[in-house]
């Protein structure tokens, strides 16, 4: 295992505070391998430091998870990403380890539920799902489902700029002032997408995680650039707040995001 993860590319960020109190994340040395199947990102403050392992879903490297995947895997990815960073025992953990080892342990009847379906019907955990598998491991969150898209933006960026990820859910549907402007819009999902904010660049922009390849990126693609807004646009709010589907139902069951409390 430690042959291996040498192989794994890395790159350092170091987490940085102005006089505010803010905490503004700083590239330590070149970027380098960006659209790797695997990349490791390590944030430090000097004191400690967080590794987290970004995958690529379609790497096809997940032995029989492999076309699941392809398909399903972009919120396993991120799942195995907080769980590997923040839990000693699931440091090593690779997405094949997630559901096997987490997911369908965790979630049993669920899980078999899920995962004997055809693979076209089969599910990603939801948002909902990847904040119990959190609490679980003693991770303290909160899933925020339904909101206002400036609430959002000044809640995220708070949240950022004291240091602590985000989840976020998208979709390829875009909206501005709360109202669909564009239906197919794949800048930032296929279908939906999950994602983890890391942290705010000194120029504002938010610097998050993404386990698809998308052209307009460039090299930039295990880790991404947008501005906060932008992705609020491709967010989405839940309409059924009180759903506990833990994999994917539908659009009303789903949406929101994550507040990491690390």
């Amino acid at each position: 295992m430690l042959a291996q993860s040498l192989l794994i590319p890395s790159v350092t960020f170091v987490r940085e505070e102005d006089a505010e109190g803010n905490k503004y994340l700083k590239a330590a040395g070149s970027l380098h391998h960006l659209a790797d199947p695997q990349l490791n990102v390590q944030i430090t403050d000097g004191e400690k430091t967080d590794l987290f392992p970004v995958f690529q879903q379609k790497a096809e490297n997940y032995g029989e998870y492999s076309e699941y995947m392809t398909r399903h895997g972009c919120a396993c990815c991120s799942l195995t990403t907080l769980l590997a960073a923040y839990v000693p025992q699931c440091k090593n953990y690779r997405p094949e380890d997630t559901i096997a080892r987490v997911e369908r342990k965790l979630f049993p009847e669920e899980g078999e539920k899920n995962y004997r379906k055809p693979m076209a019907r089969q599910m990603p955990v939801s948002l909902y799902g990847i904040s119990r598998i959190l609490t679980h491991y003693g991770i303290g969150n909160r899933y925020v489902g339904a909101f206002e898209d400036q609430t959002a933006i000044t809640a995220i960026r708070r949240h950022l700029l004291a240091g602590k990820v985000v989840v976020i859910e998208t979709s390829r549907r875009k909206r501005q002032k709360g109202k669909v402007v564009r239906r197919f819009d794949k800048r930032f999902a296929g279908s939906y997408h999950t994602m983890i904010l890391l942290g705010m660049a000194e120029n504002g922009q938010v610097i998050f995680t993404d386990s698809a390849t998308r052209s307009w990126s460039g090299e930039r693609q295990r880790l991404k650039w947008a501005a906060l807004p932008e992705l609020i646009d491709y967010m989405f709010p839940q309409k059924n707040v009180k759903d506990t589907h833990v994999y994917f139902s539908r659009r009303k069951n789903t949406g929101g995001y994550i507040l990491l409390e690390r």
